[in-house]
């Protein structure tokens, strides 16, 4: 009888002790199948995320060279009136005419609130003189100052520079 009940004791322990070591035996071969299926396709899977952190980044550049470019500046402005001066006029036809898919147009934010909302009425004005039609692309206000000076100043340095080159001559003729 002590053989019975020690028998019955033992398997009854090694039931209890199988169950408890089936604990997680399902998880371990799903994770198991799942690392070889990474590890498979590698470096497929990774390679996309990294492709579209590049794009992104490169994106964002795009986007803003857009906005710096499609900027009307200062000097595109007369500083007493805040109504679009000839070069900005030509820019914004320049905008509208060159940048097929990139027609949004930026203004430079002013000192005050008025400036900068009479460069918005003075844009939407030159659009409607040009086109007919004052909301024919979107209008934004941009912080940012794109890099450049006005065109008068340019043209006073490259006439200063040529005026300032010497004629050119031959050197004399030895015989």
């Amino acid at each position: 009888m002590k053989i019975g009940t020690l028998f019955t004791q033992s398997v009854l322990a090694t039931l209890l002790l199988c169950s408890v070591s089936q604990a997680g035996w399902n998880e371990f071969w799903d994770r198991a199948h799942l690392d070889y299926g990474r590890n498979k396709c590698w470096p497929s899977p990774f390679a996309e995320q990294d492709r579209a952190s590049v794009y992104n980044y490169y994106t964002q550049m795009t986007a803003t060279g857009i906005r710096l470019q499609n900027t009307l500046s200062d000097h595109y402005f007369d500083q007493e009136t805040g109504e679009l001066t000839r070069a900005g006029s030509m820019k914004i036809r320049s905008i509208l005419m060159n940048a097929e898919g990139r027609r949004d147009i930026f203004v430079m934010q002013g000192l005050t609130q008025q400036e900068t909302q009479a460069r918005i009425v003075a844009v939407k004005a030159g659009l409607t003189e040009m086109v007919g039609n004052p909301d024919a692309t979107a209008i934004y206000v941009s912080p940012d100052q794109p890099t450049g000076r006005a065109a008068d100043y340019i043209d006073d340095v490259w006439r200063r520079e040529r005026s300032s080159i010497p004629a050119p001559r031959l050197p004399a003729f030895a015989e």
